[in-house]
C-alpha cells in the first residue's frame, strides 16, 4: 500500500481511482448505487471540509460546464420552506419561487455541494425505482425540518457527477 502524505487532498484522487476501477464490479453485482453514494459522500465531505474556510476551488458561480453534470430534476427555494415535490416543474400554484436547473447559475458550486453533503450525511435519500430495478436516488436537504432542496440523479448521472467534481478538485490542487 502506498503512503498518503496529505489526507485532505489525497483522499479525493484515491476515491476517484477506486470509483473508476471498481464501478464495473459493483455494477455487475447490482450494488452500483450503494458504491456510488459512498464514493460521492467521501468526495463531497472532503471537498466541503477543504472549502469550508476559503472556498478557493468551488466558491465561484455555477458555470455551463458544471451545469452540464447536474440532472434536469432539481428544485430549490430561497424563501420559507415547504413540504412539496420541488423537482415538479409544474409547481407554481403554491406561491413560492421554486427554482430549477436553469436558475443555478446564480448559485455557487459550493452551495450545491453543501446541499448534497447535508442531504447524504443526514440520510435524506430516497430510492428511485423503475419496475423492480433501482435506477437512481432522490437527495433532499432539510432546513429546520422542511425541504428546501432536492435533486434526482439517475445512476449514470451520479457516476459522472462524482467523477467530474473529483476531477475539478484535483485540477486545482
Amino acid at each position: 500500500m502506498t503512503a498518503i502524505s496529505n489526507y485532505k487532498i489525497d483522499i479525493i484522487p484515491r476515491t476517484k481511482e477506486i470509483l473508476e476501477a471498481y464501478y464495473p464490479h459493483f455494477n455487475d453485482n447490482n450494488r452500483e448505487v450503494t458504491f456510488l453514494m459512498n464514493c460521492l459522500l467521501g468526495i463531497i465531505v472532503a471537498i466541503s471540509e477543504n472549502e469550508n474556510s476559503n472556498r478557493k476551488n468551488f466558491g465561484d458561480l455555477i458555470d455551463e460546464e458544471f451545469l452540464s453534470y447536474i440532472p434536469q430534476k432539481i428544485g430549490y427555494i430561497n424563501s420559507k420552506n415547504i413540504a412539496a415535490d420541488l423537482t415538479n416543474m409544474d409547481l407554481t400554484e403554491i406561491g413560492f419561487n421554486v427554482q430549477h436547473k436553469e436558475n443555478l447559475v446564480s448559485k455557487s458550486k459550493y452551495w450545491l455541494i453543501n446541499k448534497l453533503r447535508n442531504g447524504i450525511a443526514h440520510q435524506n435519500i430516497e430510492e428511485v425505482n423503475n419496475d423492480l430495478n433501482w435506477v437512481g436516488v432522490r437527495i433532499s436537504n432539510l432546513h429546520f425540518g422542511k425541504k428546501d432542496f432536492e435533486i434526482i440523479f439517475q445512476i449514470e448521472e451520479l457516476k459522472q457527477f462524482s467523477i467530474y467534481i473529483a476531477n475539478k478538485f484535483i485540477e486545482k490542487n
